[in-house]
């Protein structure tokens, strides 16, 4: 009786391997012979006349991303598997997924197959996991930070310096926006499509002075202002508004854009702002702003507030502060004890104008319904120039003295490398010395010409003080240094100066201006 032999590729124990063999082939065991090497691979005798096709089956997971294929070789002169009946089980019979199928493995099976060995459970398809898309996402290019105060060096914490503002310039980008992805379908081992789901969508609701912008793909800030996220909607308020005062639960405010303030600023607080509006009363705090501050109400201090504007300063009344602004103050009211610097002109609005006490700068006009007050201290005016010109003089002396220290040790230095060598071709650092010498003096040299063009541009060539209804005793006018004491009430009355006599002379308060009466500015006076 002949006998088949076959070899395993994967260990069993006997038992397990018998039932299987008798299940695949429909032998009894008695036929069987089994032998283990030390590795418990089997080489497996049958004793059987009988022939026995070969046996193939593929097992796909639950999940139908995987396909394994386990080959019985034929018994005695039983039918074998080429490889297009391979083939055709796997993709006919099986309909696992051409594309999918894992043929190194296969062909490497075949292998083993023919030559007598029994295959088990060898990958033959692998499917495609489907990659579900990825939600959409945003990348804030601000921070939003929890409002905590400012800790100081001594180890306490100031509660005014809390700093929760975020702005942003124009053109700014503001959030980085990526979009979901619809993700990749998969595919099981026999080309069923595993869906992939969406990734969710974020919407960004644009709010005021925001755009998109498709290059960096993101949100930007079409003009600079006050960034506000909130439920997703993205603004920026060139405004930033203040609901009630600005006290310990607002802090002090540094912003870029127009600050407003719906109550009042206390006092120890701070703003600076591009344009500054408070509707209410500002005490003992400070204001600078890049153009303009308006104060509805007044200002009510005891001294120590200070406000700063680069335009111009619009009150309702000021009382014991220290203001300053480039162009114009402007006061509806009154102001009372102050100390006003202003390169342009200062003025009040009501018919009850009026400005006493303290001291006053004004570059071409004062005008009020008022000056001074009945008994009132002694105050002045200093009318023509501008109130900083002795501060830039000093600082333009000082610059041409330091000019002049470095040129004569520039000066020390040539003459001592020049002789040494007094060829400058053949001393580069000489030559480079007298170089750098040179550009010093052109800088001294123009000095002069700065000093003379400050003092023209800071002395007013018609200033004038107006008192639309009277100019009391006790008030001093100064322009250009010359001094008026006031000794009576005047009645309406307008100031200015007179070149021919060099004194301060009054006319009526709507009496023109000769050019002949002012004053002419040179280098010389």
């Amino acid at each position: 009786m002949p006998v088949a032999t076959l070899n395993t590729l994967k260990a069993h124990n006997e038992k397990t391997l018998r039932n299987m063999l008798e299940h695949v082939y429909g032998i009894s065991q008695d036929w069987i012979v089994i032998h283990f090497d030390e590795n418990s691979l089997a080489t497996i005798h049958i004793d059987t006349d009988m022939d026995i096709d070969s046996r193939i089956a593929v097992h796909i997971s639950d999940d139908g991303m995987t396909a394994e294929l386990t080959m019985f070789p034929a018994i005695n002169k039983g039918k074998t598997l080429d490889s297009d009946a391979i083939e055709r089980y796997l993709t006919l019979e099986k309909h696992l997924n051409k594309e999918l199928l894992r043929w190194d493995n296969i062909r490497h099976a075949e292998q083993y197959f023919n030559s007598g060995y029994i295959v088990e459970d060898i990958l033959t398809a692998e499917g495609m996991p489907k990659e579900d898309g990825k939600d959409a996402w945003i990348k804030l290019h601000f921070d939003i930070e929890e409002r905590r105060p400012k800790e100081l060096a001594s180890g306490s914490v100031d509660y005014r310096e809390i700093n929760h503002i975020v702005t942003a310039e124009e053109n700014q980008l503001l959030i980085s926006y990526h979009e979901e992805t619809k993700g990749t379908d998969g595919m099981k081992v026999t080309g069923e499509k595993i869906p992939a789901v969406k990734g969710r969508k974020l919407v960004i609701h644009k709010g005021k002075n925001v755009a998109y912008d498709e290059t960096r793909q993101g949100f930007i800030a079409a003009e600079g202002g006050h960034v506000i996220f909130q439920n997703n909607r993205l603004s920026v308020n060139p405004i930033y508004s203040v609901s009630g005062d600005v006290d310990y639960s607002v802090g002090n405010i540094t912003f870029d854009g127009t600050v407003s303030v719906s109550g009042d600023v206390l006092s120890g607080f701070s703003i600076n702002a591009k344009n500054i509006v408070v509707w209410g009363v500002v005490r003992d705090a400070c204001l600078t702003a890049k153009d303009d501050i308006t104060v509805k109400t007044g200002i009510k201090s005891s001294g120590k507030c200070v406000v700063r504007a680069g335009h111009e300063v619009f009150a309702g009344f000021i009382e014991n502060a220290e203001v300053y602004a480039d162009n114009a103050i402007y006061i509806k009211y009154h102001c009372l004890n102050s100390r006003l610097y202003c390169k342009g002109f200062i003025e009040t609005h009501s018919s009850d104008g009026t400005i006493s006490g303290g001291e006053i700068h004004a570059f071409s006009f004062v005008r009020a319904r008022k000056i001074g007050l009945d008994q009132c201290p002694v105050f002045k005016i200093f009318i023509g120039v501008k109130h900083d010109l002795q501060q830039k003089l000093n600082d333009l002396m000082a610059n041409k003295d330091k000019l002049e220290k470095i040129l004569k040790d520039t000066d020390d230095q040539i003459r001592k490398l020049a002789k040494m060598n007094p060829d400058i071709k053949k001393a580069p650092k000489l030559k480079s010395i007298i170089t750098s010498r040179n550009l010093l003096y052109n800088k001294y040299q123009h000095t002069d010409e700065k000093i003379e063009q400050l003092i023209n541009t800071s002395m007013h060539p018609m200033p004038y003080v107006r008192a639309d209804e009277t100019a009391y005793d006790g008030t001093v006018l100064v322009f250009y240094g010359t001094e008026k004491h006031i000794s009576a009430p005047t009645g309406p009355a307008k100031f200015i100066f007179n070149k021919g006599t060099g004194k301060i002379e009054q006319l009526a308060a709507d009496a023109p201006i000769e050019e002949s009466e002012v004053i002419e500015v040179s280098l010389d006076e």
